[in-house]
Formats: C-alpha cells, sequence, structure tokens
C-alpha cells in the first residue's frame, strides 16, 4: 500500500477546456455529463413552472459544457411534446452561454461566482420579460419570471462558489458549506426525476451519500446529509417528503454502530428504515423508500474502503486535522513527560538534601575537646550539664558577634586548661556552618531555576503542539483511529505515517484502558495498514497511554546482562534497556559517584530521567542535558554520575554509542573487536556538557559489550575472548565477564568496586 502525499497541489481550472476541470474529467465524458444535466434539471419545476436551474448550468458551466447542457435540455423539452411551456429556457441558455463567453473574452479571465449569478439571473429575467408579450401580460406573470430569475441566479452563484471550491481543494472548508448544502439538495431534485421501476435514483444516492457520510463521520454528518436528501427529494416531488423521518432516524442509527464494520452499519441503516416503515404503515411509498435504501446499501459494501478515505470530513471542513492533532499529542506528552521528571527531580533533592539534624556548635566543641580530657570527670557532673550551663550561653554570644574570644566564655571555664581552645573550636565551627548554610542556600536557589525551567519548557511543549504536521497518511489514520476507539480507548489521537524508507508506523496517543489483546490489535491494525506490524511498545506516563506499531523489523536483539555489588549493600550501578516505539533499541548504563545507596540514587536518577524523556520522543541529547542539569541542582555537595548510552535501529543495524565519563565498551564488527572511549566528563560535573557520538552498523552476529568501571583492564583479554567465541550467548558472556572480575577480591581492594555489565547481539531475522 502505497502512502499517498498530503502536499500536492490542488488543480487548477480552466474555463476554457472542459477536460481541465477540477475533477479532471476527460472532454467526452464531460459533455456525456453536461448534457445528462441539462436533461435532469430540464424536469425540475423551482418556482412553480419551468425549469430555471437549465439557466444556472448555462452561466456555471465552461462554453463546451454549457452548450451540452442546452442540447440535453432540448432534448428533455422535445420528448415532454409542450415546447411552448420553456420558450424563457429555450432562449435564456444560449443568452447565458453568450454573455458568460463575452465577459470572459473581455476579462482574459474565468468571471467570479458572483458574475455567474447575475448572468444567469438577467438571462431568466430578460428572455422571460420578452416571452410574456406572446402571452397576455400581467403583474402576477412578471412577478413569477422575477423570482424564477433569483432562483436561476443564487444557484448558479452557489454553485460557482461550489465549482470554484472544487478546483482550490477546499469543497468541504466551513466557509462553504451552505453552497455546497444547496448544490448538493439540487443534485438530489436533479436525480429524483429518474426512476428504474420502484427505484428511485436521486433518492437512493442521496442514501448512499448517507452511508458514506456515517461512516466517515459519525451519526451528526449522516443526520445533516438525510435531512438535505429528504428536502431535495420533497422538493422534486411532494410525494417523497413523508419519508423524511425514517430517513433521518436510520442515518443517526446506522451512527452509532459505525466503528462495527460498514456491514453493520448498513445493517443497522436498513433495520432502522424497516422500523420506520413498520410503524408508519407499510405503504407502497414505505416499500420503494425501503427499495431505494436497500440498493444504496448494497453498493455501499460493494465498494472497496479506500473508495470512503478523503481527504476531509464530510462537513467538518478538517484539513490536515489528524497531522495536528496527533502532533499535538506528542507535544503534550513529552510536556507531561517532563512534568512528572520535574516532581521526581524534587523529590530526589529533598531526599539527598535532608540529612540528619547536625550537632549544634556547644555539642560539637564538647565533642572535640572535652571528650579528650583527662579531668572532664571533674568538670560539671556530665556532658549535657557543661553544654547547657557552660556553652551555651557562648554559642548565642557567637551568633550575635561572629566570634568570641576566651573572655567571652562561662566563668566556670576560667581554670579550665583548654580554655584557648575551646575558644577556637567555637569560632572554627561557627564558620563551617556557616559556609555549610551558604552552600545550601545556593543548592535550594539552584533548585527553585532548574524547576522553574522545567516548568517553561513544559509549558512550551505543550502550547508548541498546533504548530507541526508530520508527514502522515490521514486517510488510514482514520481508520486505525477506529480500531483504537473500538478497543475501548478514550479520545484517541492516532496517525499513520511512513519514513524516508516507506516504512509504516502508527503511533496513538489515548486514555483508559483498552479491552482488546495486543495480538488481536496487531491483526487489526497490520491489515488496517497493509503491511505485517510487531505487537505495539506501550509508554504511560499520568493518565495518558502512547501506543505505538511498526513494521516487523529486520534485526533480533539477543541481551545479557550481569552485576554485583561492590563494598555496599547496594549498588551505585543502574542500567535499563528500552524501545522508542519506532524500531530503536536504546540500553543505558550509569555508574554514580563512589558506591552504595547515595550513589545508587545518582546513577538511577540519571538512568530514569533520560530513559522516560527519550520514550516520551525526545532525543538522546536533550535527555541528556536535562539529566545534566539536573544533577548539577539537585544536592548542596558534589555528586555526578556516568552516562554510556547505545542506540541500535533493529531495521538498518546503525548504532550510536554516547558516553560522558563511561568505561570502555566492546564492540564486535566484521570478525574483529575494537574498543570505544570516554573522552568526556561524567554529567553532574559542569553545566554545559560535551556531548560526543559514536556511531558504527552492526549486522548478524555482531555484538557490544557495556561494562562500569569496575571491571579492571586486566580483564579486557578475556572480553575480547569471550565476544569471539563461538556458541558464547549474549547472557554467558556477561556472567563470565563478571565472574571472571570478581577473582580475587577479597585480597585485592581495588577489584571490590560495584560491576555491572550489558551484552547486546544483533541477529538478522
Amino acid at each position: 500500500m502505497k502512502i499517498k502525499e498530503l502536499s500536492k497541489a490542488a488543480p487548477k481550472y480552466h474555463g476554457a477546456k472542459l477536460s481541465e476541470n477540477s475533477g479532471n474529467i476527460p472532454a467526452a465524458a464531460g459533455i456525456i455529463l453536461s448534457a445528462l444535466a441539462g436533461y435532469l434539471a430540464a424536469g425540475t419545476n423551482f418556482g412553480g413552472g419551468g425549469a430555471p436551474l437549465c439557466t444556472s448550468l448555462a452561466a456555471v458551466l465552461p462554453t463546451l459544457g454549457g452548450t451540452s447542457a442546452f442540447i440535453g435540455t432540448m432534448s428533455r423539452i422535445f420528448l415532454t411534446g409542450r415546447p411552448d411551456t420553456f420558450i424563457t429556457e429555450i432562449a435564456a441558455m444560449p443568452a447565458a452561454i453568450i454573455a458568460k463567453a463575452f465577459a470572459e473574452l473581455l476579462t482574459g479571465r474565468k468571471i467570479s461566482p458572483r458574475s455567474q449569478g447575475i448572468i444567469a439571473a438577467a438571462a431568466y429575467v430578460v428572455c422571460g420579460t420578452a416571452a410574456a408579450f406572446f402571452y397576455k401580460i400581467s403583474a402576477a406573470l412578471i412577478m413569477a419570471i422575477v423570482f424564477r430569475g433569483i432562483i436561476s441566479g443564487t444557484a448558479a452563484f452557489l454553485a460557482g462558489k461550489t465549482f470554484s471550491a472544487a478546483a482550490d481543494g477546499t469543497v468541504f472548508s466551513a466557509e462553504n458549506r451552505i453552497p455546497l448544502s444547496v448544490v448538493y439538495v439540487l443534485g438530489i431534485c436533479m436525480l429524483c426525476g429518474i426512476s428504474l421501476g420502484t427505484l428511485n435514483i436521486g433518492r437512493a444516492a442521496g442514501a448512499f451519500v448517507i452511508l458514506a457520510a456515517v461512516y466517515r463521520s459519525g451519526s451528526a454528518a449522516g443526520g445533516a446529509i438525510a435531512a438535505l436528501t429528504a428536502f431535495g427529494a420533497g422538493t422534486a416531488s411532494r410525494e417523497l417528503l413523508p419519508s423524511s423521518p425514517v430517513l433521518i432516524c436510520s442515518a443517526l442509527a446506522s451512527g452509532m454502530l459505525r466503528r462495527s464494520g460498514r456491514v453493520v452499519s448498513a445493517v443497522s441503516f436498513l433495520g432502522s428504515g424497516l422500523a420506520g416503515a413498520l410503524i408508519y404503515g407499510m405503504t407502497s411509498d414505505n416499500l420503494k423508500l425501503l427499495a431505494d435504501m436497500s440498493a444504496a446499501a448494497v453498493v455501499f459494501c460493494a465498494l472497496p474502503d479506500k473508495f470512503y478515505r478523503s481527504r476531509t470530513d464530510l462537513l467538518n471542513g478538517r484539513v490536515n486535522s489528524v497531522s495536528a492533532e496527533i502532533c499535538g499529542e506528542r507535544l503534550k506528552f513529552a510536556s507531561a513527560a517532563v512534568a512528572d521528571v520535574r516532581e521526581s527531580f524534587l523529590k530526589a533533592a529533598g531526599v539527598l538534601s535532608e540529612k540528619k539534624r547536625a550537632a549544634g556548635i556547644s555539642e560539637t566543641v564538647c565533642g572535640k575537646v572535652c571528650s579528650l580530657c583527662r579531668s572532664s570527670a571533674f568538670c560539671g557532673e556530665s556532658d549535657a550539664y557543661r553544654i547547657e550551663n557552660y556553652f551555651r550561653g557562648t554559642e548565642k554570644i557567637l551568633e550575635r558577634k561572629g566570634a568570641v574570644s576566651e573572655r567571652d566564655l562561662h566563668r566556670a571555664l576560667d581554670v579550665c586548661p583548654h580554655k584557648t581552645e575551646i575558644a577556637e573550636e567555637f569560632n572554627f565551627s561557627f564558620r563551617k556552618m556557616q559556609a555549610e548554610r551558604r552552600s545550601c542556600d545556593t543548592a535550594e536557589c539552584m533548585r527553585e531555576i532548574t524547576s522553574e525551567q522545567l516548568g517553561i519548557t513544559e509549558k512550551m511543549l505543550d502550547e508548541l503542539g498546533s504548530g507541526l504536521f508530520p508527514f502522515c497518511d490521514e486517510e488510514l489514520s482514520e481508520t486505525a483511529d477506529g480500531i483504537i476507539s473500538s478497543a475501548g480507548a478514550i479520545s484517541p489521537s492516532t496517525a499513520l505515517f511512513s519514513d524516508k524508507s516507506g516504512r509504516v508506523y502508527i503511533e496513538c496517543f489515548y486514555e483508559g484502558m483498552l479491552n482488546v489483546r495486543p495480538d488481536e490489535l496487531t491483526e487489526k491494525m497490520s491489515f488496517a495498514a497493509d503491511r505485517e506490524l510487531a505487537p505495539p511498545e506501550v509508554f504511560t506516563v499520568g493518565a495518558k497511554t502512547r501506543l505505538c506499531f511498526h513494521e516487523q523489523e529486520n534485526f533480533s536483539a539477543e541481551i545479557g546482562s550481569a552485576k554485583v555489588n561492590g563494598r555496599e549493600e547496594t549498588s551505585g550501578d543502574f542500567g535499563t534497556v528500552f524501545r522508542d516505539g519506532f524500531g530503536n533499541l536504546s540500553i543505558i548504563l550509569s555508574d554514580g559517584m563512589g558506591s552504595g545507596a547515595r550513589a545508587a540514587v545518582e546513577s538511577c536518577m540519571t538512568v530514569s530521567v533520560a530513559a522516560r524523556l527519550m520514550k516520551a520522543g525526545l532525543g538522546a541529547e536533550s535527555a541528556i542535558r536535562f539529566a545534566n542539569l539536573l544533577l548539577l541542582a539537585k544536592s548542596a555537595e558534589e555528586c555526578f554520575s556516568t552516562v554510556d548510552l547505545l542506540t541500535v535501529n533493529m531495521f538498518s543495524g546503525k548504532a550510536e554509542i554516547i558516553k560522558l565519563g563511561a568505561a570502555q565498551s566492546f564492540i564486535k564488527t566484521n570478525g574483529s573487536v575494537k574498543t570505544v572511549e570516554s573522552r568526556t566528563t561524567p554529567v553532574g560535573i559542569v553545566t554545559d556538557v560535551e556531548i560526543e557520538r559514536r556511531e558504527f552498523r552492526l549486522s548478524d552476529g555482531d555484538e557490544v559489550v557495556m561494562m562500569t568501571d569496575g571491571i579492571p583492564e586486566d580483564q579486557f583479554p578475556r572480553v575480547r575472548e569471550l565476544m569471539l567465541s563461538v556458541g558464547v550467548t549474549s547472557q554467558e558472556c556477561a556472567e563470565r565477564i563478571i565472574a571472571a572480575a570478581e577473582n580475587g577480591k577479597e585480597n585485592d581492594i581495588s577489584r571490590q568496586d560495584d560491576k555491572t555489565v550489558y551484552a547486546v547481539k544483533l541477529h538478522k531475522i
């Protein structure tokens, strides 16, 4: 299936050639259709008599088309056997054709719909007034002629606007609804003049358009089309007017089941029509209505589904709405991810900044000086007594003056041999406390600024949603959206699009829970896209879920991982494996500063922030810069963590590695092993981190091994050996590297660091 281009230029109108019309209809077909339109228009009786629509056709169609319509009109007039009743039309149509051709010759361009309406009205009124001289002239006759002239001019004006909008590609726009509706009513009215036995062509055509509108846009559009169809049919013949309520109710009932498919929608349409006919009575008129509806339903179900996939919604005028909506939803999803990261950042900052209540200055001085004094047992009753009675007063003086001397100490300490040392310790502890306060204040300020920056970024992503239009197939997107809706999704927004290589992707944002199994949903989506799709990948932020489908990948990934803690109970290493929904596999590994719980917070925060933002649609570089900013601001104390990010496109095998302070990685390609080292600093040290990308391509059997710095260099030959060995799985490779690095760690403190290894091997599918 070929994804259609969304940016094709609209066909241009050329009045001189019917074959270059907005529909690109061949000249012969255009002549036949114009003649048929003239024939049908001659059978209408707007205004109580005559056929003023014939003059409208002559004023709107190109010269050749108007002439064909005149021939069709004359055929119908002579078949009636009473040409004398159509004298006005016989004269007005050639007059309108000549006047229009002369006006276009003078201006050198196609005249406007307003001018077409004026020509039609003037031709009808002038020719009608001239013809009235052959009859008994009366005021009533002149008023009737003027009234029909107004009908002819108005119909020409509205039809001209509709044809002009069709040439510009805006026929379904909001401003063209009224002209399009009037032209539709006139078309139904004209078609209702054709009957094939019990089948009325106009009403059957109207029923088909109703079903198509319901299938495309729902009950509201179907009900509106049904009302217009009933009005057009009633205008053609009063006998067709009583069927209006049945037609409208059938359209509304059909719309309720449109998501279940065309057959169900058509059956519902016919069932509602039958119920209405039974309620009103099974008269001959209602039997004819059911026959018309049945014929329309058969044609509706027989045509292929792509016939109903137009680029705009009937009576809604939505152009490129799917593109705008899906891109807006994508940015809103990214905005929600930023908001989620912001909350996590504030929580992590609170945990890392929360310390045990620091001992006061008095407790510190007593602990450092008095605890070492041999005479402390004879100086007051206890440490608590000395602190409260001897040191608290000095501490208050220190807070007020900023420094104390021996004279500021309590009189009970006059005989203390450590009096000078106590005063110096008071001043030193006070300066240290002031420095810590300033550092905490600075960190708090940075957290506030960062939180504000994240808030601004969140709002910007939310506001930019309406300004971007990704390349997607809107027709197929709506079909996919219907599948997601029928699966229980709430307020879904779905897009089906392709990349430069022609690979198809489906991306959907929705709320709620799906009631369909993933394999069943994948089968339906594959049928809609006419491609074999892989099972969906699901990402959730808050109440919003992002569901992604793509074609079956060319490679599969065999991933192995192993880790051991170092000297602490908690490992300072953290890693994760994830996909972005577009066929890219990513592995991110981070080593926090030191080891233990604090290092674990740093590495976990780095990995989770980067992974969440990348899964939300942000690029790797933006995600890493976000993580760096948060590490800089989250704590007053120095903290940093490494970043080791591998991303592999599972369609092409193209891969890239981003390293910031991370340990070496090993890449096996073409039967040899190469190393990639980091030449940049970890995140959390400098504000503007340098991000360097290393690109390479993997093929069948190629492997990448990532590790933290707990693996010593003397084990690197062993790593190469395992990667080049035949029959060693990725999981076995990771476990053997860890086992070799752990050997002898009891006697070697350098081996007692946290160790984590990821090994990924590609296999051609």
